[in-house]
Protein backbone atom coordinates (compact mmCIF):
# COMPACT_ATOMS: atom_id res chain seq x y z
CA UNK A 1 0.00 0.00 0.00
CA UNK A 2 2.87 2.63 1.04
CA UNK A 3 4.23 1.59 -2.59
CA UNK A 4 1.10 1.98 -4.55
CA UNK A 5 0.72 5.42 -2.40
CA UNK A 6 4.48 6.38 -3.59
CA UNK A 7 3.71 5.57 -6.78
CA UNK A 8 0.64 7.62 -7.37
CA UNK A 9 1.94 10.85 -5.53
CA UNK A 10 4.99 10.27 -8.81
CA UNK A 11 2.33 9.87 -11.44
CA UNK A 12 0.66 12.52 -10.22
CA UNK A 13 3.51 15.02 -10.29
CA UNK A 14 4.77 13.65 -13.86
CA UNK A 15 1.03 14.44 -14.97
CA UNK A 16 1.91 17.99 -14.55
CA UNK A 17 5.22 18.37 -16.20
CA UNK A 18 5.69 19.70 -19.20
CA UNK A 19 6.62 17.62 -22.28
CA UNK A 20 5.92 16.79 -26.13
CA UNK A 21 2.48 14.97 -26.51
CA UNK A 22 4.65 11.87 -28.27
CA UNK A 23 6.37 11.31 -25.13
CA UNK A 24 2.79 10.94 -23.46
CA UNK A 25 2.06 8.75 -25.96
CA UNK A 26 5.29 6.72 -25.37
CA UNK A 27 4.95 6.44 -21.70
CA UNK A 28 1.07 5.81 -21.97
CA UNK A 29 2.27 2.38 -23.68
CA UNK A 30 5.22 2.06 -21.30
CA UNK A 31 2.52 2.16 -18.60
CA UNK A 32 0.08 -0.51 -19.92
CA UNK A 33 3.48 -3.05 -20.24
CA UNK A 34 4.44 -2.10 -16.65
CA UNK A 35 0.46 -2.97 -15.57
CA UNK A 36 0.89 -6.11 -17.56
CA UNK A 37 3.94 -7.02 -15.19
CA UNK A 38 2.26 -5.93 -12.48
CA UNK A 39 -0.62 -8.37 -12.73
CA UNK A 40 1.46 -10.97 -13.34
CA UNK A 41 2.63 -10.57 -9.83
CA UNK A 42 -0.31 -12.46 -8.64
CA UNK A 43 0.67 -16.05 -10.21
CA UNK A 44 4.09 -15.92 -8.62
CA UNK A 45 5.10 -18.25 -6.16
CA UNK A 46 5.72 -15.55 -3.84
CA UNK A 47 3.50 -12.45 -5.02
CA UNK A 48 4.53 -9.86 -2.10
CA UNK A 49 8.20 -9.84 -3.12
CA UNK A 50 7.16 -10.00 -6.66
CA UNK A 51 4.85 -6.81 -6.04
CA UNK A 52 7.45 -5.37 -4.03
CA UNK A 53 10.11 -5.68 -6.72
CA UNK A 54 8.26 -4.53 -9.67
CA UNK A 55 6.73 -1.62 -7.62
CA UNK A 56 10.11 -0.51 -6.59
CA UNK A 57 11.51 -0.63 -10.23
CA UNK A 58 8.46 1.49 -11.41
CA UNK A 59 8.71 4.13 -8.90
CA UNK A 60 12.93 4.33 -9.58
CA UNK A 61 11.92 4.73 -13.26
CA UNK A 62 9.10 7.81 -12.60
CA UNK A 63 11.44 9.54 -10.13
CA UNK A 64 14.07 9.58 -12.92
CA UNK A 65 11.53 10.89 -15.26
CA UNK A 66 9.98 13.36 -12.65
CA UNK A 67 13.33 14.50 -12.46
CA UNK A 68 13.92 14.79 -16.26
CA UNK A 69 10.83 16.66 -16.57
CA UNK A 70 9.94 18.62 -13.40
CA UNK A 71 12.86 18.36 -11.12
CA UNK A 72 16.50 20.20 -11.40
CA UNK A 73 18.96 18.84 -12.89
CA UNK A 74 20.24 15.43 -12.92
CA UNK A 75 23.83 14.82 -11.29
CA UNK A 76 26.73 14.82 -13.67
CA UNK A 77 28.76 12.10 -11.17
CA UNK A 78 27.27 8.64 -11.26
CA UNK A 79 30.31 7.82 -8.42
CA UNK A 80 29.62 10.74 -6.48
CA UNK A 81 25.60 10.11 -6.51
CA UNK A 82 25.85 6.52 -5.02
CA UNK A 83 28.48 7.68 -2.58
CA UNK A 84 25.82 10.20 -1.24
CA UNK A 85 23.22 7.41 -1.07
CA UNK A 86 25.65 5.29 0.89
CA UNK A 87 24.83 2.04 -0.82
CA UNK A 88 26.66 -0.97 -1.88
CA UNK A 89 27.95 0.55 -5.24
CA UNK A 90 27.40 -2.39 -7.11
CA UNK A 91 23.90 -2.63 -6.54
CA UNK A 92 23.58 1.58 -6.42
CA UNK A 93 25.12 1.49 -9.95
CA UNK A 94 22.91 -1.49 -11.61
CA UNK A 95 20.07 0.40 -9.78
CA UNK A 96 20.76 3.87 -11.56
CA UNK A 97 21.85 2.42 -14.89
CA UNK A 98 18.43 0.48 -14.87
CA UNK A 99 16.14 3.07 -14.50
CA UNK A 100 18.67 5.57 -16.75
CA UNK A 101 18.14 2.66 -20.03
CA UNK A 102 14.25 2.21 -19.72
CA UNK A 103 13.26 5.96 -19.61
CA UNK A 104 15.94 6.43 -22.48
CA UNK A 105 13.77 3.99 -24.38
CA UNK A 106 10.84 5.85 -23.82
CA UNK A 107 12.59 8.91 -24.74
CA UNK A 108 14.21 7.87 -27.70
CA UNK A 109 11.22 6.85 -29.00
CA UNK A 110 9.26 9.47 -28.68
CA UNK A 111 11.94 11.83 -29.89
CA UNK A 112 11.85 9.66 -32.85
CA UNK A 113 8.22 9.72 -33.36
CA UNK A 114 8.46 13.50 -32.96
CA UNK A 115 10.90 13.69 -35.88
CA UNK A 116 8.58 11.58 -37.80
CA UNK A 117 5.46 13.79 -37.41
CA UNK A 118 8.21 16.88 -39.02
CA UNK A 119 9.61 14.60 -41.30
CA UNK A 120 13.08 15.13 -40.20
CA UNK A 121 15.79 12.78 -40.94
CA UNK A 122 17.79 11.15 -38.22
CA UNK A 123 21.01 12.21 -37.49
CA UNK A 124 24.30 10.54 -38.31
CA UNK A 125 24.76 7.44 -36.34
CA UNK A 126 27.57 8.24 -33.67
CA UNK A 127 30.98 5.67 -34.23
CA UNK A 128 30.14 2.34 -33.27
CA UNK A 129 26.70 2.27 -33.93
CA UNK A 130 26.50 2.11 -37.84
CA UNK A 131 24.99 -1.14 -37.99
CA UNK A 132 22.11 -0.15 -35.39
CA UNK A 133 18.35 -0.17 -37.09
CA UNK A 134 17.26 2.50 -34.39
CA UNK A 135 18.27 5.19 -32.50
CA UNK A 136 17.87 3.42 -29.30
CA UNK A 137 20.32 0.80 -30.50
CA UNK A 138 22.62 3.11 -32.31
CA UNK A 139 23.21 5.18 -28.71
CA UNK A 140 23.46 2.12 -26.89
CA UNK A 141 26.33 0.68 -29.38
CA UNK A 142 27.81 4.14 -29.23
CA UNK A 143 27.88 3.92 -25.08
CA UNK A 144 29.37 0.99 -24.69
CA UNK A 145 32.15 1.55 -27.24
CA UNK A 146 32.95 5.38 -25.70
CA UNK A 147 32.59 4.11 -22.39
CA UNK A 148 35.37 0.83 -22.94
CA UNK A 149 37.24 3.07 -25.08
CA UNK A 150 37.45 5.67 -21.85
CA UNK A 151 37.93 2.82 -19.53
CA UNK A 152 41.13 2.00 -20.92
CA UNK A 153 42.78 5.65 -21.34
CA UNK A 154 45.47 6.62 -18.65
CA UNK A 155 43.98 10.14 -18.62
CA UNK A 156 40.70 9.76 -17.42
CA UNK A 157 39.52 8.84 -13.81
CA UNK A 158 38.32 4.91 -13.59
CA UNK A 159 36.17 5.30 -10.69
CA UNK A 160 33.18 3.76 -11.33
CA UNK A 161 33.99 2.00 -14.03
CA UNK A 162 32.24 1.44 -17.26
CA UNK A 163 29.34 1.13 -15.59
CA UNK A 164 29.38 4.60 -14.13
CA UNK A 165 30.54 6.26 -17.32
CA UNK A 166 27.40 4.81 -18.98
CA UNK A 167 24.80 6.32 -16.38
CA UNK A 168 26.69 9.59 -16.91
CA UNK A 169 26.31 9.31 -20.55
CA UNK A 170 22.88 8.49 -20.45
CA UNK A 171 22.07 11.02 -18.53
CA UNK A 172 23.28 13.63 -20.18
CA UNK A 173 21.47 12.36 -23.23
CA UNK A 174 18.19 12.15 -21.64
CA UNK A 175 18.75 16.00 -20.67
CA UNK A 176 19.15 17.12 -24.30
CA UNK A 177 16.44 14.79 -25.75
CA UNK A 178 13.94 16.22 -22.51
CA UNK A 179 14.92 19.74 -23.69
CA UNK A 180 13.83 18.99 -27.32
CA UNK A 181 10.54 16.76 -26.13
CA UNK A 182 9.09 20.28 -24.03
CA UNK A 183 11.03 20.14 -20.25
CA UNK A 184 10.81 24.01 -19.05
CA UNK A 185 13.60 25.10 -16.68
CA UNK A 186 13.15 23.95 -12.84
CA UNK A 187 12.92 27.02 -10.25
CA UNK A 188 16.43 26.26 -8.87
CA UNK A 189 17.48 26.88 -12.76
CA UNK A 190 15.70 30.49 -12.71
CA UNK A 191 16.55 31.88 -9.18
CA UNK A 192 17.80 35.27 -10.98
CA UNK A 193 14.02 34.90 -11.59
CA UNK A 194 12.76 34.56 -8.38
CA UNK A 195 15.69 36.93 -6.40
CA UNK A 196 13.24 39.58 -5.61
CA UNK A 197 10.37 37.22 -4.07
CA UNK A 198 13.27 34.87 -2.35
CA UNK A 199 14.61 38.28 -1.21
CA UNK A 200 11.17 38.96 0.71
CA UNK A 201 10.23 35.67 2.02
CA UNK A 202 13.25 34.98 3.55
CA UNK A 203 13.24 38.58 4.97
CA UNK A 204 9.49 38.26 5.71
CA UNK A 205 10.33 34.43 7.59
CA UNK A 206 13.42 35.53 10.19
CA UNK A 207 10.48 36.96 11.91
CA UNK A 208 9.26 33.59 12.55
CA UNK A 209 12.64 30.98 12.58
CA UNK A 210 15.95 30.68 11.99
CA UNK A 211 18.02 28.74 9.11
CA UNK A 212 15.65 29.40 6.50
CA UNK A 213 16.42 28.12 3.46
CA UNK A 214 13.55 27.54 -0.09
CA UNK A 215 12.96 24.26 -0.55
CA UNK A 216 10.49 24.61 -3.35
CA UNK A 217 8.34 26.95 -5.92
CA UNK A 218 5.19 25.66 -6.65
CA UNK A 219 2.00 26.56 -8.47
CA UNK A 220 -1.30 27.29 -6.23
CA UNK A 221 -4.65 29.23 -7.51
CA UNK A 222 -3.34 30.67 -10.05
CA UNK A 223 -0.15 32.22 -8.58
CA UNK A 224 3.16 30.31 -7.18
CA UNK A 225 3.96 29.24 -3.72
CA UNK A 226 7.77 29.66 -2.15
CA UNK A 227 8.02 26.80 0.35
CA UNK A 228 10.50 27.23 2.89
CA UNK A 229 11.99 25.15 6.18
CA UNK A 230 13.50 26.58 8.91
CA UNK A 231 14.22 24.97 12.64
CA UNK A 232 10.83 24.77 13.43
CA UNK A 233 9.37 23.88 10.29
CA UNK A 234 8.21 24.19 7.04
CA UNK A 235 6.20 27.32 5.66
CA UNK A 236 4.29 28.36 2.57
CA UNK A 237 5.09 32.76 1.70
CA UNK A 238 3.04 33.91 -1.64
CA UNK A 239 5.32 36.56 -3.09
CA UNK A 240 4.63 39.09 -6.16
CA UNK A 241 8.08 40.62 -6.58
CA UNK A 242 9.61 41.85 -3.21
CA UNK A 243 5.49 41.95 -2.10
CA UNK A 244 4.47 39.21 0.37
CA UNK A 245 0.96 38.82 0.53
CA UNK A 246 1.08 35.96 2.90
CA UNK A 247 3.44 33.99 5.02
CA UNK A 248 1.91 30.80 6.53
CA UNK A 249 3.24 27.36 8.73
CA UNK A 250 2.91 24.74 5.70
CA UNK A 251 -0.41 22.60 6.40
CA UNK A 252 0.48 18.92 6.95
CA UNK A 253 3.48 16.97 7.79
CA UNK A 254 4.01 15.14 4.67
CA UNK A 255 6.38 16.41 1.73
CA UNK A 256 5.20 17.38 -1.61
CA UNK A 257 6.82 15.07 -4.01
CA UNK A 258 10.60 16.22 -5.08
CA UNK A 259 9.80 18.56 -2.61
CA UNK A 260 13.63 19.73 -0.97
CA UNK A 261 15.00 17.85 -4.46
CA UNK A 262 16.65 20.78 -4.90
CA UNK A 263 17.25 24.02 -2.23
CA UNK A 264 18.30 27.46 -2.08
CA UNK A 265 20.80 28.62 1.03
CA UNK A 266 21.19 32.10 1.71
CA UNK A 267 24.23 33.44 2.91
CA UNK A 268 24.28 33.34 6.87
CA UNK A 269 27.03 35.07 7.69
CA UNK A 270 30.17 32.83 7.66
CA UNK A 271 28.36 29.62 7.69
CA UNK A 272 29.17 27.40 4.56
CA UNK A 273 26.05 25.84 2.92
CA UNK A 274 26.67 22.39 4.01
CA UNK A 275 25.97 23.35 8.02
CA UNK A 276 22.09 24.74 7.25
CA UNK A 277 21.69 21.55 5.11
CA UNK A 278 22.55 19.57 8.13
CA UNK A 279 19.76 21.44 10.04
CA UNK A 280 16.91 19.25 11.46
CA UNK A 281 14.63 18.08 8.59
CA UNK A 282 16.98 18.05 6.11
CA UNK A 283 19.14 15.31 4.15
CA UNK A 284 22.29 14.96 5.39
CA UNK A 285 25.12 17.71 3.29
CA UNK A 286 26.97 15.03 1.40
CA UNK A 287 23.74 14.44 -0.38
CA UNK A 288 23.87 17.89 -1.92
CA UNK A 289 26.64 19.24 -5.04
CA UNK A 290 26.20 23.01 -4.26
CA UNK A 291 26.45 25.71 -6.53
CA UNK A 292 27.03 29.58 -5.52
CA UNK A 293 24.16 32.07 -6.64
CA UNK A 294 24.58 35.80 -6.32
CA UNK A 295 21.72 37.72 -7.66
CA UNK A 296 22.95 41.99 -6.69
CA UNK A 297 20.11 43.77 -7.75
CA UNK A 298 17.77 41.84 -5.02
CA UNK A 299 20.41 41.69 -2.47
CA UNK A 300 20.73 37.69 -2.50
CA UNK A 301 23.33 35.63 -2.00
CA UNK A 302 23.61 31.60 -0.99
CA UNK A 303 23.69 29.00 -2.76
CA UNK A 304 21.62 26.24 -5.24
CA UNK A 305 22.17 22.62 -3.78
CA UNK A 306 20.95 19.78 -5.38
CA UNK A 307 20.21 16.39 -4.63
CA UNK A 308 22.34 13.62 -4.81
CA UNK A 309 20.06 11.40 -3.14
CA UNK A 310 16.43 9.58 -3.79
Amino acid sequence: MALNEELAAREELLAKAAMHQAFRSELEAANDEWQAALDDCSQAGNAAACYQKRLTQRIAILVLLNRLFAGPHLPGDAVKACTARGQAFGSCYDNLFAAADTVYAITARAFETSLAAVNIQTPTAPDGGGQASTAEDTFRAWRTAECTALNQSPMVDKAGGVIACQIELTWRELTTLAALLGRKPHWSERVMDYAPAFRACLDKGREEDVDLRIIDVFPDGGGEIIRLMGSRGRYDCAAVAATVSSFTPTAGRIPRPGEAEAIFVPVQGQRRPEIVLASPGGKPADCYETQAIIAAEARLSGWIAVSLCD
